[in-house]
């Protein structure tokens, strides 16, 4: 167990084989290391930085092996590498790249907030079992997903849409939530509503998911229909909500958010 778990050493890493090539993904913490100007860094910058604390292979796409390289969070930079927002690249880069970026960005964040043993209190580090960190003590820490539900409400020929105080000016989405302990998808999405916006509805219809790495939500999207109640706001939760036609829409969320995806598919048959 002591040979497995890495505390204060390098994770163990096996390089690329001779026909695969890797492309190394770099954090500082959980902020994701980029040039100046939005391209990832080569090797070359990587190495200005030293060894990484954490490094190990995230998967791979059309025989090319992605790679995670973490660092401390206050590592000095070389010029021209910078700690950047992956929210700066959404729809910047081909779907594949940005999917093992959002999954850099949630194991980086993940061994981040996990340095030390919640049961025992000891370092622990990176072990090849289970793809999990590990800890002398024989715990393991698994990366934490968050679920959390997202909904399109219809009435007729208008949807529900709600506005957060943290979005963009002017930009509206749709409903979500957090999935709470022992509840079901559908539990959640119901109460969700109802405590957000302070309607009840029906007919619930699964859309699809989305891995959603700001920082660790697994957002389960769905169309719903009105079913009662007059739109009430939390406040502490939602800046406004209203109902809108389907031909004089507000500004929406980005393309690459499900929540986006799922109003074009309302609209596609509508």
């Amino acid at each position: 167990m002591q040979e497995e778990i890495m505390s204060h050493k390098l994770t163990p890493f096996f390089m690329p084989a001779d026909d695969k090539k890797g492309t190394v993904i770099g954090f500082c913490g959980s902020d994701i290391l980029m040039r100046e100007d939005g391209t990832l860094p080569s090797m070359e910058f990587f190495a200005l930085l030293g060894e990484p604390k954490h490094r190990f292979h995230i998967g791979s796409f059309d025989e090319e092996l992605y790679i995670l390289f973490a660092w401390e969070k206050n590592t000095p930079l070389p010029e021209n590498l910078v700690k950047t927002n992956l929210r700066h690249f959404l729809g910047l880069y081909p779907p594949h790249l940005f999917a093992m970026l959002a999954r850099a960005k949630q194991l980086a964040h993940w061994i981040y907030d996990n340095q030390f043993c919640g049961r025992c209190g000891a370092p622990v580090g990176y072990t090849s079992k289970f793809s999990s960190l590990g800890c002398s003590c024989g715990n393991y820490i698994f990366p934490r997903l968050s679920p959390a539900c997202i909904t399109l409400i219809t009435k007729g020929d208008e949807i529900l849409l709600a506005r957060s105080p943290y979005f963009k000016e002017g930009v509206y989405s749709l409903v979500a939530g957090f999935v709470e302990a022992g509840e079901s998808v559908e539990s959640a999405l119901h109460r969700e509503v109802f405590e957000e916006v302070g309607i009840r509805v029906k007919n619930l219809r699964y859309f699809g998911s989305q891995s959603w790495p700001f920082p660790h939500s697994l957002m389960l999207g769905f169309f719903a229909e009105y079913d009662s109640g007059e739109i009430h706001i939390q406040e502490e939760e939602i800046e406004d909500a209203q109902w809108f036609n389907k031909d004089a829409l507000p500004p929406l969320s980005h393309e690459t958010s499900i929540a986006r995806m799922i109003i074009e598919e309302w609209l596609k048959n509508h």
